[in-house]
């Protein structure tokens, strides 16, 4: 059994088994209840230990340019959720990974080894410990098991890149070419979120504001501050002259302008990157490809190509690394990665230990009735089953669900989660009733619907029978299910007239989706649900 741990941003820990299955990741921040939480993950890394009899080795995420941080853990866990990348603290951290930690390519890893193994044996773990670059872990998960593959990673910084291309076959993977940072398209999209007023994490509100906005108005800005020469990607302007520059420019057409060229400048170095190095699939991950609308585009880019598939590893940001180094060690020792089997790998949620108030809980074998009645009935349902989501996204183990035909009630739901109504809501349905709700739904892009990961063009049946889960540029990032993935919702969506409803994550504004029964009845009462649909192990 290989452990997997990220000590960085969106800390976790993971569990690879010998037959390289990922068998279990958790976020730290879930556990904490602090978003995005960083540091050494205590919590779950303890509740790795829980379900494994032995430990073989440990694989940590990022060699150099860590040690401050890991020497200062207790400090950095304070001090690091709301990092903004245009900051001096920021700009000191990349001086150091990218200056001084890469002229102390031994000491510095060594020195960080020291601090980790002193901190894992007062937890009782005594196995050896490796550590694996950053961009290969993000690598290493989203080619797990794919074969002929291209993999690309783009996220602001780590291990001294914002970027890396790899090729997968026969678990061997092969560094092709790196983009050494400062730079690169999530740095500027970073910068450009903390210049609007919006914290680290929060890039999904520049996308959906992209969609308000006017292209043009912003045109000249961001040609100036991104692009590509074929071999790799320019500079971002200075975070003191991105401020100036967007000045008293509309904030949607400042967010129509980046997204417009990040999609632009990604595409054109996907397709010169596909034709220069081949292969017959695209496999992505880092936090850039977050960008629901980008990656739309690369799928499309993909198509033209004549490329299978394009699969984004669901835990796609910083953390994913865990499942990485995890899946890296075990491939070191002789093993070969498994594809990713589901995205629910985390704690189930226990019993309720509080009362539930009004909040009618249902269980057991009567629950997919009860479930698919209330939907119908316009009712809001909270949902806390079976293993935890890895990643980002609620796919149906820790959601909200309603009726997707109702836009008020969406926006009544909005105000109670205390959220931004510019974040649209996402759909679930069912993959039987998909081809008549989405556009460019194909075998290339069906993985990608499977994780929520790509948001595809609506029909005008969808538009019709849904729009509360309709974006303004009539996309949705759906999750289409199938029967195998969770039997029990399935039958729910197929009960409902359309096979569709909305999805969003069972939190309140800046906070983790809930992990415990407990934690989900308290979310469900503060949004207004009346029923909470509670499994305590199963996924079916």
């Amino acid at each position: 059994m290989i452990l997997g741990i990220c000590d960085g941003h969106d800390s976790g820990a993971a569990l690879v088994d010998r037959d390289g299955r990922l068998v279990f990741a958790v976020s730290e921040e879930r556990l904490t209840r602090t978003k995005r939480q960083s540091g050494f993950p205590h919590g779950a890394l303890r509740a790795c230990l829980e379900r494994a009899d032995r430990i073989d080795e440990v694989a940590v995420a990022e060699r150099a340019g860590r040690l401050q941080f890991r020497a200062l853990d207790p400090l950095y866990r304070k001090l690091d959720p709301d990092v903004d990348p245009t900051s001096w603290r920021s700009r000191l951290m990349v001086a150091w990974s990218i200056g001084v930690a890469q002229r102390l390519p031994r000491a510095e890893p060594a020195l960080s080894l020291a601090v980790l193994r002193r901190r894992l044996g007062r937890l009782g773990v005594a196995a050896p410990v490796r550590l694996v670059d950053h961009h290969l872990c993000h690598a290493r998960g989203a080619a797990a098991g794919l074969q002929d593959a291209l993999v690309l990673t783009l996220d602001a910084l780590g291990d001294g890149l914002f970027g890396a291309v790899f090729r997968s076959g026969e678990g061997a993977l092969e560094r092709l070419e790196r983009f050494r940072a400062p730079g690169g398209p999530a740095l500027l999209f970073g910068q450009v979120t903390a210049a609007l007023g919006y914290g680290e994490g929060e890039e999904g509100k520049v996308v959906a504001r992209a969609r308000a906005g006017s292209v043009g108005a912003c045109c000249d800005l961001f040609e100036a501050a991104l692009g590509w020469d074929g071999a790799g990607f320019t500079p971002p302007l200075a975070p003191g002259r991105l401020r100036r520059a967007i000045g008293r420019r509309a904030p949607d057409d400042v967010a129509a302008g980046l997204q417009a060229r990040v999609e632009e400048v990604v595409c054109r170095a996907v397709r010169d990157l596909v034709r220069r190095h081949g292969g017959s699939r695209l496999a992505l991950a880092g936090g850039l490809f977050a960008n629901v609308a980008l990656n739309r585009e690369v799928a499309a880019v993909a198509r033209e190509e004549g490329l299978e598939d394009v699969f984004v590893f669901p835990a796609m940001g910083d953390s994913g690394l865990c499942a990485g180094a995890a899946w890296e060690a075990l491939v070191r020792r002789g093993g070969v990665p498994r594809p990713l089997e589901t995205a629910r790998l985390g704690p189930d949620p226990g019993r309720l230990t509080a009362p539930a108030g009004e909040l009618e809980v249902v269980e057991g074998r009567g629950a997919v009735d009860r479930v698919a009645a209330a939907l119908r009935a316009g009712r809001l349902v909270a949902t806390c089953r079976g293993g935890m989501e890895f990643g980002p996204r609620a796919l149906g183990a820790r959601s909200l669900l309603l009726d997707a035909g109702d836009p008020e009630r969406a926006l009544a739901l909005d105000r109670a989660l205390g959220r931004d109504p510019v974040m649209p809501f996402a759909p679930v349905m069912t993959a039987e009733a998909a081809p008549g709700l989405l556009r460019d739904l194909d075998p290339l892009t069906a993985t990608m619907c499977r994780y929520m990961t790509v948001a595809l063009p609506a029909t005008e049946r969808m538009r019709a029978v849904a729009p509360a889960a309709v974006h303004g540029d009539r996309t949705a990032r759906a999750q289409v299910l199938t029967r195998d993935q969770d039997r029990a919702l399935h039958r729910v969506l197929s009960r409902l007239p359309e096979g569709v409803c909305i999805n969003t994550s069972l939190n309140l504004h800046h906070e983790p989706i809930v992990h415990t029964a407990d934690e989900a009845a308290r979310c469900a009462r503060r949004a207004g649900a009346s029923l909470l649909w509670l499994d305590e192990g199963s996924q079916t």
